[in-house]
C-alpha cells in the first residue's frame, strides 16, 4: 500500500471519528490521532508529518476560540454526511452557487452580483450509489481582503476530503489561480507544494466567448485536474460528477447473505485499498 493510499485510509478513518465531536472532546480526540500516528511510527513518513501539523493547527484553533455558555449558531458549521465530503472553493460570483443547484438537491440563491453566497451551504450528489456532500462556500473578494470570512472559508475546506477550485473562464485566469493557490498556502493547506488533500479544478462558463483560449491558458499553468462546464451543457456535467466521484478515491464492496443475490443499492463505501479486515470492521459498525 502506498502512503498516499495509507493516509487516505486514515484520514478516512478520521472524519468518521470527529464528524459529531466538538469543543474539549475535539480536542482529546485530535490528540488522541496525534498519539497514535506517533505510536505507529507513521511520523517518519512526510505526509503524516503534514497531517500531524495541519490536526496541530486545529486544536490551537479550537483552543484560542473564545468560550461561550451554550451553543452559538455558526453559520460555516455543517455536520458531515455522506460517503465523502468536497468543497467548491473560488472567487465571487464564479458560478459556485448556480453549479451547486445544477448537481446537488439544493437550491442555493444566486445572483449577477458580488458575494450573493454568504453562509455555508451543503447538498448531495448521488452518482453510482454514492452519496457525495458538496459544500458551497462564500466566494472570495479578491481586491477586498476579509480574513474572518476567509478563515471560516478555509475551515470548512479542511475538513473535506477533497477541494475543487472554481475558476472563471470568462475573467483573468492567472490572477484568480494564483489568488486561490495563495489562500492555500496561507491556511497551510499546501506547505512546500505539499498536501495531504485532493486538489482540482472546475473551470466555469464554458460556453461564453474567448473561453476556449483561457481554459488553454489554465492547462499551461498548472498540473491539476480540470473539468471544464456549462450549465447549458448536461453532458459536461455529467463528466463534472464522474470527477467529483474519482477525486474521493473510494472504491464500493457490495454484500450479500448466501443464496441471495448482491443489494446493488446500498453499498459499503470504502477507501481504496481496503483490506477485507477493513471491510469487516466497516460492516459491524453498520450493523
Amino acid at each position: 500500500m502506498s502512503n498516499h493510499t495509507k493516509l487516505r485510509w486514515y484520514r478516512f478513518n478520521i472524519a468518521r471519528k470527529i464528524r459529531n465531536l466538538e469543543g474539549d472532546q475535539l480536542v482529546s480526540e485530535l490528540e488522541e490521532i496525534i498519539e497514535d500516528i506517533i505510536n505507529k511510527k507513521l511520523d517518519k513518513i512526510g505526509l503524516f508529518k503534514l497531517q500531524i501539523r495541519e490536526l496541530e493547527s486545529m486544536i490551537s484553533e479550537i483552543k484560542a476560540r473564545p468560550k461561550t455558555k451554550g451553543r452559538q449558531y455558526d453559520p460555516f458549521e455543517i455536520p458531515y454526511s455522506g460517503d465523502g465530503r468536497i468543497t467548491l472553493f473560488g472567487i465571487s460570483n464564479a458560478g459556485k452557487s448556480t453549479l451547486m443547484n445544477a448537481i446537488t438537491n439544493t437550491d442555493v440563491k444566486t445572483g449577477g452580483y458580488l458575494h450573493t453566497t454568504r453562509t455555508a451551504h451543503a447538498g448531495t450528489l448521488e452518482y453510482e450509489n454514492v452519496k457525495i456532500q458538496i459544500i458551497d462556500v462564500p466566494g472570495f473578494l479578491d481586491f477586498k481582503e476579509d480574513w474572518a470570512t476567509s478563515k471560516q472559508i478555509l475551515r470548512v475546506a479542511r475538513t473535506s476530503d477533497a477541494i475543487l477550485m472554481v475558476i472563471d473562464l470568462s475573467l483573468d485566469i492567472l490572477r484568480q489561480y494564483n489568488f486561490l493557490i495563495k489562500q492555500l498556502e496561507d491556511a497551510r493547506l499546501i506547505e512546500n507544494g505539499e498536501t495531504t488533500y485532493k486538489f482540482g479544478i472546475i473551470a466555469t462558463k464554458g460556453d461564453l466567448p474567448d473561453t476556449k483560449e483561457r481554459y488553454q491558458e489554465l492547462t499551461e499553468i498548472t498540473d491539476l485536474p480540470i473539468c471544464p462546464i456549462s450549465i447549458k451543457d448536461k453532458g459536461s456535467l455529467q463528466k463534472l460528477k464522474k470527477m467529483l466521484f474519482e477525486q474521493l478515491e473510494i472504491i464500493r464492496v457490495y454484500t450479500k447473505k448466501s443464496g441471495t443475490k448482491p443489494n446493488f443499492d446500498d453499498p459499503l463505501v470504502l477507501p481504496e485499498g481496503a483490506r477485507v479486515i477493513d471491510i469487516v470492521r466497516r460492516f459491524t459498525q453498520v450493523l
